[in-house]
């Protein structure tokens, strides 16, 4: 599995400290659709899927990609209001607060979209591959929180 496409996200959501606004410049989106070309060639490389299988599981995937872009969006908003914050010296118990809430409340949503589409990986692949599907989602998605872990301080 290639790091550059990782490197991307940690790069922008840590050393460029986005916040909301920056969430929506070009360079976000460059970076954003950067990130998504290298997994879907990941997803392409690693499952094994017939012509027919690929013309029914692109716009599922295309689909559930859509739905967790705005969760996407709000982690690197939390990273970079955090990032914000810890280089201000400014983490209140406010902010503290928002933090715990805000990973849960990211956390809960991206499972209920997983659980959302899986039904519909189920009904063009077999159930081996939607596991692997869901495997390579969350190695990438590990390797994307290391990179952050990494980065990112923790809270004096």
């Amino acid at each position: 599995m290639s790091r550059s496409w990782s490197m991307v996200l940690a790069v922008l959501v840590v050393v460029s400290g986005i916040g909301p606004a920056e969430a929506q410049s070009p360079d976000f989106d460059q970076a954003r659709n950067e990130l998504q070309a290298g997994r879907d060639q990941i997803i392409r490389e690693e499952l094994r899927l017939s012509a027919e299988q690929q013309a029914e599981f692109w716009p599922i995937y295309r689909a559930y990609v859509a739905r967790l872009a705005p969760l996407r969006d709000r982690k690197a908003e939390l990273v970079g209001r955090f990032i914000a914050a810890y280089e201000a010296g400014q983490i209140d118990e406010e902010l503290a607060e928002w933090l715990i809430e805000e990973n849960f409340a990211i956390k809960e949503a991206w499972l209920g979209v997983q659980r959302e589409f899986q039904g519909g990986f189920r009904t063009v692949l077999p159930v081996q591959e939607v596991a692997r599907f869901y495997q390579l989602e969350n190695k990438m998605d590990a390797e994307v929180d290391a990179q952050l872990a990494q980065a990112v301080p923790l809270i004096e």
